[in-house]
Protein backbone atom coordinates (compact mmCIF):
# COMPACT_ATOMS: atom_id res chain seq x y z
CA UNK A 1 0.00 0.00 0.00
CA UNK A 2 0.75 3.25 -0.92
CA UNK A 3 2.85 5.45 2.13
CA UNK A 4 4.48 9.04 1.03
CA UNK A 5 6.66 9.35 3.57
CA UNK A 6 7.66 13.26 2.24
CA UNK A 7 6.02 16.70 3.29
CA UNK A 8 5.97 19.09 0.29
CA UNK A 9 4.51 22.56 0.75
CA UNK A 10 6.96 24.11 -2.44
CA UNK A 11 6.68 24.02 -6.06
CA UNK A 12 10.10 23.31 -7.79
CA UNK A 13 10.81 22.57 -11.10
CA UNK A 14 11.59 19.27 -12.99
CA UNK A 15 15.55 17.75 -12.11
CA UNK A 16 17.63 16.54 -14.82
CA UNK A 17 19.31 13.21 -15.57
CA UNK A 18 22.51 12.80 -14.28
CA UNK A 19 24.81 9.72 -13.54
CA UNK A 20 24.42 7.19 -10.88
CA UNK A 21 27.25 6.72 -8.80
CA UNK A 22 28.03 5.97 -5.00
CA UNK A 23 25.41 4.33 -2.68
CA UNK A 24 24.97 5.93 1.02
CA UNK A 25 24.97 4.03 3.68
CA UNK A 26 22.67 6.24 5.98
CA UNK A 27 20.61 8.98 4.89
CA UNK A 28 22.82 11.87 4.10
CA UNK A 29 23.00 15.89 5.82
CA UNK A 30 21.98 18.61 3.11
CA UNK A 31 25.08 20.02 1.42
CA UNK A 32 25.96 23.24 0.11
CA UNK A 33 26.93 23.29 -3.83
CA UNK A 34 24.36 22.16 -6.23
CA UNK A 35 21.16 20.94 -6.48
CA UNK A 36 19.76 17.24 -6.28
CA UNK A 37 18.68 15.71 -9.83
CA UNK A 38 16.57 13.12 -10.73
CA UNK A 39 17.20 10.18 -12.97
CA UNK A 40 15.48 6.80 -13.75
CA UNK A 41 16.58 3.00 -13.39
CA UNK A 42 14.93 -0.43 -13.46
CA UNK A 43 14.47 -2.22 -10.56
CA UNK A 44 16.90 -5.49 -10.88
CA UNK A 45 20.32 -3.97 -9.80
CA UNK A 46 19.05 -1.43 -7.68
CA UNK A 47 17.10 -3.99 -5.23
CA UNK A 48 19.17 -3.25 -2.14
CA UNK A 49 19.42 0.49 -2.52
CA UNK A 50 15.73 0.50 -2.88
CA UNK A 51 14.70 -1.43 -0.02
CA UNK A 52 17.39 0.87 1.82
CA UNK A 53 15.60 3.97 1.58
CA UNK A 54 12.22 2.53 1.50
CA UNK A 55 12.72 1.01 5.05
CA UNK A 56 14.49 4.24 6.10
CA UNK A 57 11.26 6.09 5.95
CA UNK A 58 8.88 3.68 6.98
CA UNK A 59 7.57 2.56 10.39
CA UNK A 60 7.26 -1.09 8.87
CA UNK A 61 10.41 -2.31 6.70
CA UNK A 62 9.81 -4.72 4.05
CA UNK A 63 11.54 -7.81 3.13
CA UNK A 64 13.19 -8.24 -0.14
CA UNK A 65 11.34 -11.22 -0.77
CA UNK A 66 8.25 -8.68 -0.69
CA UNK A 67 9.97 -6.24 -3.09
CA UNK A 68 11.34 -8.91 -5.68
CA UNK A 69 7.26 -10.05 -5.89
CA UNK A 70 5.99 -6.49 -5.65
CA UNK A 71 8.24 -5.57 -8.53
CA UNK A 72 7.53 -8.83 -11.03
CA UNK A 73 6.99 -7.59 -14.45
CA UNK A 74 3.32 -8.75 -15.69
CA UNK A 75 2.92 -10.41 -18.67
CA UNK A 76 2.84 -8.14 -21.90
CA UNK A 77 3.57 -4.88 -19.52
CA UNK A 78 6.72 -2.66 -19.26
CA UNK A 79 9.58 -3.31 -17.00
CA UNK A 80 8.53 -1.50 -13.72
CA UNK A 81 10.84 1.91 -13.44
CA UNK A 82 12.39 3.42 -10.27
CA UNK A 83 12.53 7.01 -10.00
CA UNK A 84 15.35 8.71 -7.96
CA UNK A 85 16.37 11.92 -6.35
CA UNK A 86 20.11 12.23 -5.98
CA UNK A 87 22.57 14.55 -5.07
CA UNK A 88 25.90 16.59 -6.62
CA UNK A 89 27.73 13.65 -4.68
CA UNK A 90 25.52 10.56 -5.97
CA UNK A 91 23.61 9.80 -2.93
CA UNK A 92 20.14 8.11 -3.41
CA UNK A 93 17.85 10.74 -0.86
CA UNK A 94 14.89 10.08 -3.05
CA UNK A 95 12.55 7.54 -5.20
CA UNK A 96 9.10 6.54 -6.61
CA UNK A 97 8.35 3.88 -9.11
CA UNK A 98 5.74 2.87 -11.47
CA UNK A 99 4.68 -0.59 -11.64
CA UNK A 100 2.67 -1.42 -15.05
CA UNK A 101 -0.70 -3.49 -13.96
CA UNK A 102 -3.54 -4.63 -16.42
CA UNK A 103 -6.75 -2.57 -16.29
CA UNK A 104 -10.06 -1.83 -18.70
CA UNK A 105 -9.70 1.57 -20.15
CA UNK A 106 -12.61 1.66 -22.91
CA UNK A 107 -12.93 -2.03 -23.29
CA UNK A 108 -9.44 -2.47 -24.00
CA UNK A 109 -6.57 -4.16 -21.90
CA UNK A 110 -4.32 -1.56 -20.74
CA UNK A 111 -0.86 -1.88 -18.83
CA UNK A 112 -1.98 1.21 -16.28
CA UNK A 113 0.84 2.91 -14.31
CA UNK A 114 0.84 2.30 -10.84
CA UNK A 115 2.58 4.53 -8.51
CA UNK A 116 4.01 3.90 -5.44
CA UNK A 117 6.87 3.59 -2.95
CA UNK A 118 7.50 7.11 -3.12
CA UNK A 119 10.20 8.58 -0.24
CA UNK A 120 12.33 11.36 0.63
CA UNK A 121 15.03 11.15 3.29
CA UNK A 122 13.62 13.64 6.51
CA UNK A 123 16.73 15.57 6.31
CA UNK A 124 15.67 16.69 2.41
CA UNK A 125 12.08 17.22 3.05
CA UNK A 126 10.70 20.77 2.89
CA UNK A 127 12.19 21.86 -0.03
CA UNK A 128 10.05 21.04 -2.84
CA UNK A 129 12.56 18.08 -4.39
CA UNK A 130 9.34 15.52 -3.57
CA UNK A 131 7.27 17.36 -6.29
CA UNK A 132 10.29 17.82 -8.11
CA UNK A 133 10.40 13.99 -8.29
CA UNK A 134 6.80 13.52 -8.88
CA UNK A 135 7.46 16.14 -11.75
CA UNK A 136 9.94 14.25 -13.10
CA UNK A 137 8.26 11.24 -13.32
CA UNK A 138 5.25 12.78 -14.64
CA UNK A 139 7.21 14.17 -17.65
CA UNK A 140 8.84 11.10 -18.18
CA UNK A 141 5.65 8.72 -18.53
CA UNK A 142 4.32 11.18 -20.91
CA UNK A 143 7.10 10.83 -22.95
CA UNK A 144 8.10 7.43 -22.66
CA UNK A 145 4.54 6.00 -22.15
CA UNK A 146 2.00 8.19 -23.66
CA UNK A 147 -0.55 5.45 -23.90
CA UNK A 148 -0.58 4.14 -20.59
CA UNK A 149 -2.81 6.41 -18.07
CA UNK A 150 -1.12 6.26 -14.31
CA UNK A 151 -3.00 6.26 -10.90
CA UNK A 152 -2.00 6.40 -7.25
CA UNK A 153 -4.09 5.78 -3.83
CA UNK A 154 -1.85 8.25 -2.21
CA UNK A 155 -1.98 9.86 1.30
CA UNK A 156 -2.57 13.54 1.90
CA UNK A 157 0.69 14.67 1.66
CA UNK A 158 1.31 12.88 -1.39
CA UNK A 159 -2.14 14.10 -2.43
CA UNK A 160 -1.00 17.70 -1.97
CA UNK A 161 1.79 17.15 -3.90
CA UNK A 162 0.11 15.72 -6.89
CA UNK A 163 -2.44 17.69 -7.03
CA UNK A 164 0.19 20.68 -7.73
CA UNK A 165 1.26 19.11 -9.95
CA UNK A 166 -1.36 18.61 -11.87
CA UNK A 167 -2.93 15.35 -11.56
CA UNK A 168 -6.52 15.07 -11.10
CA UNK A 169 -8.74 13.36 -8.53
CA UNK A 170 -11.01 11.47 -10.07
CA UNK A 171 -12.52 9.37 -7.12
CA UNK A 172 -12.68 9.81 -3.22
CA UNK A 173 -12.40 6.55 -1.55
CA UNK A 174 -14.53 5.78 2.01
CA UNK A 175 -14.95 2.98 3.40
CA UNK A 176 -18.11 1.16 4.65
CA UNK A 177 -18.00 -0.71 8.41
CA UNK A 178 -20.50 -3.63 9.79
CA UNK A 179 -20.39 -3.57 13.30
CA UNK A 180 -20.02 -7.68 14.40
CA UNK A 181 -19.19 -6.55 17.83
CA UNK A 182 -21.18 -3.94 19.42
CA UNK A 183 -19.83 -4.39 23.01
CA UNK A 184 -16.65 -3.07 21.96
CA UNK A 185 -17.73 0.39 21.16
CA UNK A 186 -20.63 0.44 23.98
CA UNK A 187 -18.19 -0.45 26.74
CA UNK A 188 -16.51 2.73 27.04
CA UNK A 189 -19.73 4.68 27.23
CA UNK A 190 -21.75 2.25 29.21
CA UNK A 191 -20.18 2.23 32.71
CA UNK A 192 -22.12 -1.77 34.03
CA UNK A 193 -19.82 -3.99 31.59
CA UNK A 194 -22.86 -6.42 32.05
CA UNK A 195 -25.75 -4.12 30.80
CA UNK A 196 -23.21 -3.51 27.67
CA UNK A 197 -22.93 -6.83 26.77
CA UNK A 198 -27.03 -7.62 27.39
CA UNK A 199 -27.44 -4.75 25.01
CA UNK A 200 -24.96 -6.02 22.41
CA UNK A 201 -26.57 -9.34 22.66
CA UNK A 202 -29.83 -8.39 21.37
CA UNK A 203 -28.27 -6.03 18.87
CA UNK A 204 -26.24 -9.03 17.20
CA UNK A 205 -29.92 -10.96 17.24
CA UNK A 206 -31.52 -8.01 15.16
CA UNK A 207 -28.74 -7.76 12.86
CA UNK A 208 -28.91 -12.12 11.85
CA UNK A 209 -32.72 -11.62 11.75
CA UNK A 210 -32.33 -8.79 9.39
CA UNK A 211 -29.38 -10.01 7.08
CA UNK A 212 -30.45 -13.62 6.51
CA UNK A 213 -33.95 -11.65 4.46
CA UNK A 214 -31.35 -11.60 1.87
CA UNK A 215 -30.49 -15.24 1.77
CA UNK A 216 -31.90 -17.71 -0.50
CA UNK A 217 -33.27 -21.22 0.65
CA UNK A 218 -30.51 -22.58 -1.92
CA UNK A 219 -27.56 -20.00 -1.15
CA UNK A 220 -24.60 -21.80 0.27
CA UNK A 221 -20.86 -20.06 1.40
CA UNK A 222 -17.59 -21.86 1.14
CA UNK A 223 -14.12 -21.00 2.46
CA UNK A 224 -11.18 -21.53 0.64
CA UNK A 225 -7.06 -20.43 0.89
CA UNK A 226 -7.16 -20.94 -2.92
CA UNK A 227 -10.00 -19.40 -4.99
CA UNK A 228 -11.94 -22.34 -6.65
CA UNK A 229 -11.89 -22.64 -10.58
CA UNK A 230 -14.76 -20.67 -11.15
CA UNK A 231 -13.46 -17.84 -9.94
CA UNK A 232 -11.53 -16.36 -13.21
CA UNK A 233 -15.09 -16.54 -14.54
CA UNK A 234 -17.15 -14.75 -11.91
CA UNK A 235 -14.52 -12.01 -11.69
CA UNK A 236 -14.91 -11.52 -15.41
CA UNK A 237 -18.70 -11.19 -15.36
CA UNK A 238 -20.22 -7.73 -16.48
CA UNK A 239 -21.07 -8.04 -12.79
CA UNK A 240 -22.56 -5.23 -10.31
CA UNK A 241 -18.84 -5.00 -9.06
CA UNK A 242 -16.86 -5.08 -11.89
CA UNK A 243 -14.46 -2.59 -12.54
CA UNK A 244 -11.98 -1.58 -14.37
CA UNK A 245 -8.80 -3.30 -12.32
CA UNK A 246 -8.17 -6.69 -14.58
CA UNK A 247 -8.83 -9.83 -12.73
CA UNK A 248 -8.11 -12.42 -15.22
CA UNK A 249 -5.89 -15.49 -14.36
CA UNK A 250 -2.60 -14.23 -13.79
CA UNK A 251 -2.75 -10.74 -11.97
CA UNK A 252 -5.63 -12.21 -9.65
CA UNK A 253 -3.34 -14.90 -8.51
CA UNK A 254 -0.30 -12.40 -8.59
CA UNK A 255 -2.11 -10.18 -6.25
CA UNK A 256 -3.94 -12.64 -3.88
CA UNK A 257 -2.54 -16.12 -4.23
CA UNK A 258 0.90 -15.05 -4.50
CA UNK A 259 1.28 -12.27 -2.00
CA UNK A 260 4.45 -13.15 0.43
CA UNK A 261 3.19 -10.88 3.05
CA UNK A 262 -0.84 -11.02 3.09
CA UNK A 263 -2.74 -14.63 3.69
CA UNK A 264 -5.76 -14.04 1.73
CA UNK A 265 -9.15 -16.30 1.79
CA UNK A 266 -11.60 -16.97 -1.15
CA UNK A 267 -15.45 -17.06 0.18
CA UNK A 268 -17.63 -18.46 -2.98
CA UNK A 269 -21.19 -17.97 -2.97
CA UNK A 270 -23.52 -21.18 -4.87
CA UNK A 271 -27.34 -20.94 -5.46
CA UNK A 272 -28.22 -24.57 -6.25
CA UNK A 273 -24.64 -25.12 -6.56
CA UNK A 274 -23.72 -22.93 -9.19
CA UNK A 275 -21.19 -20.28 -8.54
CA UNK A 276 -22.58 -17.05 -8.40
CA UNK A 277 -20.51 -14.75 -6.26
CA UNK A 278 -16.77 -14.87 -4.60
CA UNK A 279 -14.99 -12.65 -2.01
CA UNK A 280 -11.49 -12.22 -0.80
CA UNK A 281 -10.70 -10.88 2.46
CA UNK A 282 -7.98 -11.31 5.38
CA UNK A 283 -8.53 -10.40 8.61
CA UNK A 284 -4.68 -10.62 10.44
CA UNK A 285 -3.11 -7.25 9.50
CA UNK A 286 -5.30 -4.76 11.76
CA UNK A 287 -7.03 -7.15 15.08
CA UNK A 288 -10.70 -7.47 14.91
CA UNK A 289 -10.90 -6.45 11.78
CA UNK A 290 -11.80 -8.27 8.35
CA UNK A 291 -10.89 -6.54 5.68
CA UNK A 292 -12.61 -7.26 2.67
CA UNK A 293 -10.41 -6.55 -0.52
CA UNK A 294 -12.53 -7.93 -3.57
CA UNK A 295 -16.27 -9.05 -4.00
CA UNK A 296 -17.85 -9.75 -7.28
CA UNK A 297 -20.91 -11.54 -7.89
CA UNK A 298 -23.34 -12.31 -10.92
CA UNK A 299 -26.47 -9.51 -9.45
CA UNK A 300 -27.23 -7.66 -6.58
CA UNK A 301 -29.56 -10.51 -5.04
CA UNK A 302 -26.06 -12.36 -5.32
CA UNK A 303 -24.26 -9.80 -4.10
CA UNK A 304 -26.62 -8.85 -1.02
CA UNK A 305 -26.71 -12.87 -0.14
CA UNK A 306 -22.82 -13.32 -0.56
CA UNK A 307 -22.39 -10.51 2.50
CA UNK A 308 -25.34 -11.44 4.62
CA UNK A 309 -23.50 -15.07 4.32
CA UNK A 310 -20.14 -13.38 5.11
CA UNK A 311 -22.02 -10.89 8.18
CA UNK A 312 -23.38 -14.27 9.51
CA UNK A 313 -20.17 -16.28 9.41
CA UNK A 314 -18.54 -12.34 11.36
CA UNK A 315 -20.92 -12.83 13.73
CA UNK A 316 -19.85 -16.27 14.79
CA UNK A 317 -16.26 -15.66 14.94
CA UNK A 318 -14.70 -14.96 17.90
CA UNK A 319 -12.51 -12.33 18.67
CA UNK A 320 -14.09 -10.06 15.30
CA UNK A 321 -15.16 -6.43 15.89
CA UNK A 322 -16.19 -5.30 12.13
CA UNK A 323 -16.05 -5.74 8.88
CA UNK A 324 -13.85 -3.39 6.90
CA UNK A 325 -14.80 -2.79 3.04
CA UNK A 326 -13.25 0.40 1.06
CA UNK A 327 -15.15 1.15 -2.37
CA UNK A 328 -14.94 4.59 -4.31
CA UNK A 329 -17.96 6.80 -3.39
CA UNK A 330 -19.55 6.86 -6.79
CA UNK A 331 -19.28 2.55 -6.64
CA UNK A 332 -22.35 0.74 -8.26
CA UNK A 333 -22.40 -1.54 -5.02
CA UNK A 334 -22.55 0.37 -2.43
CA UNK A 335 -26.13 1.18 -2.36
CA UNK A 336 -26.87 -2.75 -2.50
CA UNK A 337 -23.95 -2.82 0.41
CA UNK A 338 -25.33 -0.27 2.82
CA UNK A 339 -29.16 -2.21 2.82
CA UNK A 340 -27.49 -4.96 4.54
CA UNK A 341 -26.26 -2.65 7.46
CA UNK A 342 -22.92 -1.70 6.55
CA UNK A 343 -22.43 2.37 7.88
CA UNK A 344 -20.73 4.29 5.42
CA UNK A 345 -17.39 5.86 7.29
CA UNK A 346 -15.39 9.29 6.27
CA UNK A 347 -13.36 9.04 2.96
CA UNK A 348 -9.41 7.73 3.59
CA UNK A 349 -7.91 9.20 0.93
CA UNK A 350 -8.82 9.67 -2.71
CA UNK A 351 -7.59 8.10 -6.18
CA UNK A 352 -5.33 10.35 -8.10
CA UNK A 353 -4.95 9.99 -12.09
CA UNK A 354 -3.07 11.28 -14.88
CA UNK A 355 -2.76 10.70 -18.72
CA UNK A 356 -1.28 12.18 -21.97
CA UNK A 357 -4.23 12.12 -23.57
CA UNK A 358 -6.86 12.45 -20.72
CA UNK A 359 -8.53 9.25 -20.98
CA UNK A 360 -7.55 8.69 -17.43
CA UNK A 361 -9.41 12.00 -16.38
CA UNK A 362 -12.63 10.94 -18.40
CA UNK A 363 -12.95 7.49 -16.66
CA UNK A 364 -15.41 6.23 -14.24
CA UNK A 365 -12.95 4.27 -11.90
CA UNK A 366 -14.27 1.28 -10.04
CA UNK A 367 -11.82 1.06 -7.14
CA UNK A 368 -11.98 -1.65 -4.23
CA UNK A 369 -9.06 -2.03 -1.42
CA UNK A 370 -7.38 -4.72 -4.01
CA UNK A 371 -6.56 -1.68 -6.29
CA UNK A 372 -4.14 -0.25 -3.30
CA UNK A 373 -0.49 -0.13 -4.16
CA UNK A 374 0.57 -3.25 -2.58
Amino acid sequence: MLESEFNEDACAAPGTSRPMSGLPSRPPRPQQGGEPTCETSGFRGFEEEMLRLRNSNRDNPETLAYLNWRYERAPGAPEPILFWLITPAGERIGMAAAVFHPYWVDGERVQVAVIGDISLDSAWRGKGLGQRLLRFMTAHLDEHFPHHPALVIPTESARRAFAMIGWTTSAVLAPLVYVLDPAHYLKPLISSARLAGAIAHGMRSCARLMVRRHVRGADTLSLSSVPEACYAELACKNSVQAGIRDTTKEPFEWRYVRNPRVRFTFATLKHADEPRGLLVFEEHSLAGTCAIYDVFASTPADLRALLALFILRGLDTSGLVSLRLLLDERHPSRAHIRRLGFIARAPDTVLQVHSRDGSAERLAWRITQGDKDT
